[in-house]
């Protein structure tokens, strides 16, 4: 009973969140343009200040962890090139395949990781997941937009439209500069490295500024799920899933575990790899025309799937006593 309530009391207050997000939305309490808006403002402000507060409180001259980030940026080339093998074999279809392939190694691991983080280890559990927020950004949209781009060639080499890779990736790159997170996660860095205090006002500040990132993107991650649609394409949609929340985590885990990671560092990777598929998913197949519906399906079917999921995974590590 222990493990059960440990594992429901680490899941459950992000179900309600997400759970509630929807309710808001089917009662049209929110429109499609708010909830536009409101993801600019979680991605720009709320999220970025989270990321810069939880960064700039580690001790990098203590704390920081080489083996992790080497780890999880192995795990995620070597889980990109390999569905990529598997799926160009096993699905003809390229922008279906694509889809495949991006939600193999991409999680939804920015909203996730730091609320599940706080759930499980308090707060002292967030510096971790939040140590692998800049390599997991940059590395998951360089590889998708690699992707992405190679199988627009496929659909149709000879269009004008069709972008190509080194224009693709120059853009990324300078996306990447100006991303919200990447910049918080910097400057968070610096400052902790330097050793540079801010004043008090402004810490109190930021601090209660970044306690609304988390609850707000879990609102407004269930607000977008769109149950109707989940009937389409269960089939392939359901597959999907299954690669994300339980393929990866299930052949990753072990390997986690042998390597030697545990407590916070294991709950951080099996955020990683364990979580839904990302909400960017979705954007980024409607800039490449990657199936957009059916990358829509895979973001919402595996958002619901997860709470089971990672119920599930934090109720055997914690009973084997990895947790």
């Amino acid at each position: 009973m222990e493990v059960l309530g440990f594992s429901f009391n680490a899941i459950a207050p992000l179900l309600f969140t997400v759970a509630l997000g929807w309710l808001i939305a089917w009662r049209k309490d929110i429109k499609e343009a708010d909830i536009e808006v409101l993801n600019k403002l979680c991605f720009r402000y709320l999220l970025s200040l989270h990321i810069f507060n939880s960064t700039l409180s580690i001790d990098y001259y203590a704390e920081f962890n080489l083996k992790l980030l080497i780890f999880t940026t192995m795990s995620i080339f070597l889980i990109a090139g390999l569905a990529w093998l598997i799926f160009t074999v096993t699905i003809k279809e390229p922008s279906r395949r694509c889809i495949f392939i991006v939600c193999s190694f991409r999680s939804n691991n920015i909203i996730y990781a730091l609320p599940l983080a706080v759930n499980l280890f308090g707060e002292s559990g967030v510096k971790v997941a939040a140590m692998l927020v800049p390599v997991t950004i940059i590395l998951f949209n360089f590889l998708t937009v690699i992707i992405m781009v190679y199988h627009t060639r496929l659909i149709d080499n000879s269009s004008e439209e069709t972008a190509p890779l080194d224009g693709a990736l120059k853009r990324t790159a300078l996306d990447i500069g100006k991303n919200p997170l990447i910049i918080g996660s910097v400057l968070g860095i610096l400052l902790s490295i330097c050793h540079i205090d801010l004043p008090v006002f402004l810490t109190k500040g930021i601090r209660s500024v970044a306690l609304t990132g988390t609850p707000i993107s879990l609102l407004l991650l269930g607000a977008q799920i769109d149950l109707k649609k989940l009937a389409h394409n269960i089939g392939p949609v359901l597959g999907a899933c299954m690669v994300r929340l339980v393929i990866i985590p299930g052949i990753l885990l072990p390997i986690i575990i042998g390597v030697g990671f545990r407590g916070q560092e294991l709950g951080a990777l099996m955020v990683v790899f364990g979580a839904p598929c990302a909400v960017a998913n979705l954007v980024m197949a409607r800039n490449y025309q990657m199936d957009p519906a059916f990358a829509a399906q895979t973001v919402y079917l595996s958002t619901v799937l997860s709470m089971f999921t990672m119920f599930s995974l934090i109720s055997v590590l914690r009973a084997v006593g990895l947790f």
